[in-house]
């Protein structure tokens, strides 16, 4: 059984070699958790955005299809006038006519 010495300085250089790694692993670490959070941080923006363009969006078609029904409903109404206007017309006419008779 051979028995190798093992000087102090050399336990020494180890232990710090060691701590080094430590420091080097926990600041490693620590640009993970930043990177981590800046990612979380991102994709809470991206879908506060999402939200509010889906917001958007809804509100343009409801505007849009609010415009061209008002539009529509506005054309029906001026067509409906015009018919009840001849209806008057044709119905006053007839009331001239019965009172002729």
């Amino acid at each position: 059984m051979t028995t190798d010495n093992i000087s102090l300085d050399f336990l020494a250089q180890q232990s710090k070699l060691q701590i080094e790694e430590v420091r080097q692993l926990r600041k490693e670490m620590a640009d993970m958790m930043r990177l981590l959070n800046g990612t979380y941080d991102l994709t809470r923006r991206v879908e506060r955005r999402e939200t509010e363009l889906r917001d958007d969006i809804e509100l343009m078609i409801k505007m849009e299809l609010g415009g061209s029904l008002a539009n529509i409903q506005t054309t029906i109404d001026h067509a409906l006038s015009r018919i009840e206007t001849s209806i008057s017309d044709v119905a006053r006419r007839v009331q001239m006519l019965e009172n002729k008779i």
